[in-house]
């Protein structure tokens, strides 16, 4: 295989992508600024704080000045990107034009902060200093599409997608969504509207106090919103040409992220306006108007890029990743071959559906934390009633995810028996059986137990169908770790089951099972590599080799363990708990050295991955044992909480 030529983009993109991220966090910081209302937190000086560069902090003011340093960060990095479009790619104008326009953008939007600091923060300012902010992010994301993009620039009108205008359409509405959110924002507006999904239940009348319409407006154009991109998804979604094909994720990917944001915006309603959740609010909003711009730009491109993948039409997807498909000689080594295609009847195909497996360990991380709250021992019928809910929640989002990827389980060994891909189930019927079994969960959650435990189970199964499925798996290398998100949702499920709010802890136990997953399943990724391959599905030894993916299991592993035994030394376990986290990590760990160590998929692998299960389970079995066992309690002064507080730590309000 000969060598690769370098990418002369590979900087702009790097720098760009970079900008990408910070700016987004710098737009969810600013909204932190306005909700805690630390926006004078430094007086009416700028650029210094109350006339220095680092004054005394209280809370306000180290609000304040973090996010005037955060954007200082993001000034140099946008100038660093136009300093570089304008040194290696000044004659080309489709990189140079938005690189130099963020330039413009971000003088524009430092001259805004220093006028919404000078004139005390006008809501009317303030609005045009966000929105201005959202400009810049959508310059700078597509001078990184373009400089990660194959083809030379825009399509002509007559070429672009069929549906082109809808998608404009719908990044126009975006637009005009978020500002319009952030307007109700800024003018303290949401605590008019404290119902939902309207501003009084399904009342459609806005409330009758100053204020009311304006919030009503804003749920209303949000709906209407999640219309129009349902209604492009589906479009996009019956259509079979290529074309389509190319936009199909990015549309999925703006669903969900609607969707989700939907979710937390009703969660926030039904809480009180937590401040937490306001500000995940405006990072979700931020979130969808970067969706809507990669959605907007692939729509304009997309007939060039597909000239390209009509010649590989028939290749296995990565071809070009040496020995892809020798690779796959390792599963047959490894000695996982299939039966036969078996007969069962319809009942077990329905269970199938729902990956039982699978579920079981869910069960147990959603289980476990109930035992370790400070709450006291939950009941027999709760628990009873949680298990129930988080199998037919889990349930449906595996069925459905069997019916969304029906397409590549047929390409692969382990799943093309499932009863979608094999045609002994229809996808209709699939898809109808995993969104009922939701909804069950979801009614079983919200009348029996709680609302805020049914909204944190729907969002974990929209997390799995609709980002991680719909988009991130076939699309990034990191869609297991940003994925496996969704695998982290059942312990918040239990513990709010308990104790009606999300505490530190409970979120510290989201932690561990995210740093838990990539370990965990590029273990499996690296003994069915081969069949991903062919799936084109872009797990991390298929596109970035075996080496790179054991490195960064490592690496996740390290990351792992010091966070599985800080709770005992925080006094919220005790001996039990830290002996066995300890141990069972310390295996985990030599697992990846050995495989760092040795050359090829070899059987370390596949007892890595069976190992991990083990661990998972073995751990949070730990804790509940630990907190049951009643010699030691004396050693543990709290709850398990991360701060030595008496009273619980909830999730602030504003």
């Amino acid at each position: 295989m000969s060598a690769m030529s370098p990418d002369p983009n590979r900087t702009l993109r790097r720098l760009a992508w970079t900008g990408v991220v910070l700016t987004v966090g710098l737009i969810t910081l600013g909204g932190v600024v306005r909700i805690t209302g630390s926006g004078m937190g430094c007086g009416d000086h700028w650029p210094l704080c109350d006339g220095q560069w680092f004054p005394p902090l209280d809370l306000p003011t180290a609000i304040e000045i973090s996010h005037r340093w955060v954007a200082a960060l993001v000034s140099l990095m946008v100038i660093a990107i136009g300093v570089e479009a304008w040194r290696h790619h000044r004659a080309e104008p489709r990189l140079r034009n938005p690189a130099l326009l963020g330039v413009l953008l971000l003088v524009i939007q430092v001259l805004l902060g220093a006028v919404t600091v000078k004139l005390e923060l006008p809501p009317s300012v303030v609005i045009v200093h966000l929105a201005n902010a959202m400009l810049l992010l959508a310059a700078i994301l597509v001078t990184a599409l373009r400089a990660g993009a194959s083809d030379t620039g825009p399509l002509p009108p007559a070429e672009r997608h069929r549906d082109h205008a809808l998608v404009l359409a719908t990044g126009l509405g975006a637009f005009a969504v978020i500002l319009l959110g952030a307007h109700v924002a800024n003018l303290n507006a949401g605590w008019v509207c404290k119902g939902f999904p309207l501003c009084q239940g399904f009342g459609l009348a806005p409330p009758p106090v100053p204020l009311g319409p304006l919030h009503w407006t804003h749920r209303v154009l949000a709906y209407a919103f999640l219309g129009l991109v349902v209604l492009l998804s589906i479009r996009i979604s019956r259509r079979r040409d290529e074309a389509a094909a190319a936009l199909r994720s990015s549309a999925n990917a703006l669903v969900g992220l609607v969707v989700l944001q939907i979710v937390v915006a009703a969660t926030m309603v039904l809480l009180g306006l937590p401040t937490a959740l306001r500000a995940a609010h405006l990072l979700m909003g931020a979130l969808v108007w970067t969706a809507a711009v990669i959605l907007v730009f692939r729509s304009g491109r997309t007939s060039r890029v597909l000239e390209a993948d009509e010649a590989d039409r028939t290749a296995p997807a990565f071809a070009g990743v040496a020995g892809a498909d020798e690779r796959d000689g390792a599963d047959r080594t490894i000695g996982h071959t299939m039966a036969s295609p078996p007969s069962p009847g319809l009942f077990r195909d329905l269970v199938t559906l729902t990956k039982p497996r699978i579920i079981s360990l869910l069960l147990v991380t959603t289980i476990a934390p109930m035992f370790i709250t400070d709450a006291g021992l939950p009941s027999l019928r709760l628990v009873l009633l949680v298990l129930v809910g988080g199998y037919l929640m889990a349930g449906g989002a595996n069925a459905i995810n069997m019916w969304f990827d029906r397409d590549i389980d047929t390409r692969m060994s382990r799943t093309r028996l499932r009863p979608i891909a094999s045609g002994r189930i229809s996808p209709a019927a699939g898809l109808v059986f995993g969104t009922g079994l939701g909804a069950i969960a979801f009614w079983i959650f919200y009348r029996y137990v709680n609302p805020l435990s049914a909204w944190l189970a729907l969002g974990g199964l929209l997390f799995y169908v609709l980002i991680y499925t719909m988009w991130l798996k076939r699309t990034t290398t990191q869609n297991i770790v940003i994925g496996g998100a969704a695998g982290a949702f059942p312990p918040l499920v239990g513990w709010a089951a308990v104790t009606g709010r999300l505490d530190l802890a409970a979120l510290y136990l989201f932690a561990i099972i995210f740093y838990w997953t990539p370990p965990h399943f590029w273990a499996l990724a690296l003994i069915k590599q081969g069949e991903y391959a062919r799936a084109g599905v872009p797990m991390m030894p298929v596109v970035r080799g075996e080496r790179r993916t054991k490195v960064e299991m490592l690496l996740y592993t390290l990351f792992l363990l010091p966070l599985t035994v800080m709770p005992a030394f925080f006094g919220a376990m005790g001996m039990i708990y830290l002996v066995a986290a300890t141990l069972l990590g310390l295996r985990l760990l030599w697992y990846c050295v050995q495989l760092l160590r040795e050359t090829g998929v070899t059987p370390t692998a596949w007892r890595m991955y069976k190992y991990s299960l083990l661990y998972l389970f073995l751990l949070f079995a730990a804790m509940g044992v630990d907190r049951a066992v009643p010699w030691g309690k004396a050693e543990r002064a709290v709850p398990f909480q991360l701060d030595r507080a008496e009273e619980p730590v909830a999730l602030p309000t504003h």
